[in-house]
């Protein structure tokens, strides 16, 4: 026999070599009911894990409070909406369009406005010019503006004659210290747009926010003199320009031309106040 040959142990009846070696068991010696079962001799393989054998002892969970950082990642670039910028153009195009879509009751409630200020020496002037942005607003949302419109000031009546005789007192008290300087002319170039953009935008603030007019003044102030105010005061220039074409051929174009420019002033204010509309499909 080869030297590789091997013998059983117990009985030495020769073992025929396997591709692997199986365990070998030994009994006990004294085999009874209460001895324990057969072990095995060839040695356990345990996975090396450089920790400590053992039963393991629950989870651990970090203390209250305690702050485990998560992994850095690259930081994302700024992805906030830009501020929105004054769209003279665009504001113009839409408000025509604003404007198209009901010109005749328009620019009749635009003429009936007029006549009613005339009536009552200016008092109605803000009041009408409310009324007037009401409709354009009904027309934005989708309904339909009647002339009945004119009158539904909801308790905002007090407001708009304030907010009227205000611009109207800052207009006419420095356009009369510019006369009496000498500076008439380039006053009532400079301050006239801005009025003309400050009380559209102002209107619309007491009308769809409800705010008094001092509240109201001082975000419309805030909102030209902050940042772009040569853009507004162009803004304002063109809006006044346009009105004042319409008193070409009579004056009967300003009740076209003051209507567009009150659809457009209440489209640059949704520019930038945003507003709401009770028929929207939320998402």
């Amino acid at each position: 026999m080869g030297d590789t040959a091997k013998f059983c142990r117990e009985c030495g009846t020769r073992i025929e070599p396997a591709a692997e070696e199986a365990a070998t068991w030994r009994l006990p010696s004294g085999g009874g009911p209460g001895s324990p079962g057969p072990q095995a001799t060839s040695p356990v393989r345990t996975a090396t894990t450089g920790e400590p054998r053992g039963a393991t002892g629950p989870a651990y969970t970090p203390p209250a409070g305690y702050y485990s950082p998560a992994p850095l990642a690259p930081m994302p670039k700024e992805t906030r909406t830009p501020p929105p910028t004054v769209s003279l153009g665009q504001w113009l195009s839409e408000g025509w369009q604003l404007y198209k879509q009901n010109w005749l009751i328009m620019s009749l409630a635009a003429m009936f406005g007029a006549f009613l200020t005339a009536c009552s020496v200016g008092i109605l002037a803000g009041p009408m010019l409310m009324g007037l942005f009401r409709m354009a607003f009904r027309t934005m949302r989708g309904e339909r503006p009647e002339m009945g419109d004119l009158f539904k000031w909801e308790g905002k009546f007090f407001q708009a004659f304030l907010a009227a005789l205000a611009f109207g007192a800052i207009y006419f008290t420095l356009i009369g210290v510019g006369g009496k300087i000498g500076l008439f002319a380039i006053l009532k170039l400079v301050i006239g747009p801005l009025i003309t953009i400050g009380l559209g935008l102002t209107l619309p603030l007491i009308l769809e926010r409800g705010k008094d007019v001092a509240a109201a003044i001082n975000e419309v102030a805030h909102l030209i003199f902050k940042r772009e105010a040569l853009m507004w005061w162009v803004t304002g220039l063109v809006f006044s320009t346009i009105i004042a074409a319409g008193l070409f051929g009579c004056g009967i174009g300003i009740f076209v031309t003051a209507p567009w420019i009150i659809c457009a002033s209440a489209v640059a204010y949704r520019h930038f106040f945003g507003v709401d509309d009770p028929n929207r499909t939320l998402p």
